[in-house]
């Protein structure tokens, strides 16, 4: 198993016992108490799957599911919130959450609804991911990065081929 999943929960209780009954099914957990900290490692770390509060200090859940789509990320989301009326879950799902459990909730159809969105992500973050000696490529944001951590651009050797999906780099031999 071992895939790697983002808690984002405020409630300090929730966030640890979740946490533990997570890694007891065999997931890597990280957690963020925040929608700020949340986005920051949703963005920039591989997860396969996010679990997401809409209730949050300095950033609503809503908002951090909106720019994680925005920023092209396709990573499976699911919320978990108190939050039970359907236009709340209209709204959740229109955002770009894949599913969308309110609390109170049983740990079993959680656990079983996080097996569900797992068994469709395509390409799990190890393999998203690759790092070539100071090049990184991101599959799941289809960017390229160099040494500075900047996409790369023109002027720096790099050709792109639209025609032929393809990416090279020039050594000007």
């Amino acid at each position: 198993m071992n895939e790697n999943i983002l808690l984002i929960e405020d409630e300090q209780a929730l966030q640890s016992t979740l946490s533990v009954r997570l890694r007891g099914e065999g997931y890597v957990v990280e957690t963020a108490s925040d929608g700020v900290e949340g986005y920051e490692k949703a963005t920039t770390r591989p997860f396969d799957l996010i679990i997401l509060d809409i209730m949050l200090p300095y950033r609503s859940g809503l908002d951090v599911c909106r720019d994680i789509r925005q920023a092209g990320l396709a990573t499976p989301i699911l919320f978990l919130t108190a939050r039970h009326q359907t236009t709340d879950k209209v709204i959740g799902l229109k955002l770009g959450a894949d599913d969308y459990v309110t609390k109170p909730f049983k740990a079993a159809e959680l656990v079983a609804r996080i097996e569900v969105l797992l068994r469709r992500v395509p390409i799990r973050a190890g393999q998203g991911v690759h790092q070539f000696g100071s090049i990184r490529v991101d599959l799941r944001r289809v960017e390229v990065t160099g040494v500075s951590a900047s996409p790369l651009s023109h002027g720096t050797g790099w050709k792109h081929d639209s025609t032929r999906g393809t990416l090279t780099l020039g050594l000007g031999l």
